[in-house]
């Protein structure tokens, strides 16, 4: 596909599967999308198959792409992390999970290590946000700093999922830990963008864009909110972070990245 290197006043990437997942891997999706793009954001769908993403030999052939193309990676963590556990064990041993990808994918120069804070078949609820939820949220990322030490943690990105990010805002605000603005799950759960801007712009050091299409998001971008899609092109003009297409195929990706060609006026 074509290049899209420098092309923006952000850095755009997209996902590590965009290759049929069955009979591609990491590295062969990396060196397809290596021309193409300023960063790979390197998922890790769950805790039990971190092999599959970063043996050494991976890790080994992501940092020569790296190393020749100056490509950037961001790591998605894995979703399935037991953060928000009463259980301190569950707690400690989901923080060391998120340790050892830190410390194995440290010769990458990882940009940043996207995180949900709530996994998705038992997290935070959509709806009914209370203050339980806010202490739980509160020492899930004050665990995670007091972990990883200050500086390790401004590089967690916390993605706002199905709830309501804006809700922990004073634990947010007040911790190092940065957010990952994912417009695609703001749009699928009638979040208010504006308002999720006003209170994180300052903190926003990702983006994640996709299209939301009969109540199924991570689509191909067109546009069909304009209203929405307004708001998302104007952030785009100022926004010098950067910006992952949360696609899991090509077809999904050209119409995507035709789509931000349209919107973003270079």
């Amino acid at each position: 596909m074509k290049s899209y290197k420098k092309r923006f006043p952000f850095k755009i990437g997209t996902t590590s599967y965009i290759l049929p997942v069955k009979e591609e891997s990491v590295v062969s999706n990396v060196s397809f999308l290596k021309d193409s793009f300023d960063m790979v954001q390197l998922l890790f769908f769950g805790r039990e198959y971190l092999e599959e993403v970063m043996s050494r030999r991976i890790i080994l052939d992501l940092g020569a792409i790296r190393n020749n193309t100056g490509l950037s990676y961001t790591v998605h963590l894995p979703s399935d992390l037991e953060l928000l556990s009463a259980s301190e064990r569950s707690l400690g041993s989901s923080i060391d999970v998120i340790e050892r990808i830190f410390t194995e994918t440290a010769p990458l120069g990882i940009e940043g290590y996207v995180l949900h804070v709530d996994r998705l078949e038992r997290g935070i609820p959509s709806v009914g946000l209370d203050a339980a939820h806010a202490e739980l949220f509160q020492r899930a990322i004050d665990a995670i700093t007091d972990r990883l030490g200050p500086d390790a943690a401004a590089n967690i990105y916390i993605e706002n999922t199905t709830y309501d990010l804006v809700y922990f805002s004073r634990a947010i605000l007040g911790n190092p830990c940065r957010v990952c603005c994912d417009a695609g799950h703001l749009l699928l759960h009638n979040h208010d963008f504006r308002k999720f801007l006003e209170i994180y712009e300052g903190k926003i050091a990702q983006a994640h864009l996709h299209g939301v299409a009969a109540g199924r998001d991570h689509q191909a971008l067109t546009g069909a909110d304009e209203i929405f899609a307004g708001g998302v092109a104007r952030f785009l003009r100022q926004f010098a972070g950067s910006v992952i297409i949360e696609v899991y195929n090509l077809h999904d990706l050209v119409k995507s990245m035709e789509y931000i060609e349209r919107i973003v006026e270079i």
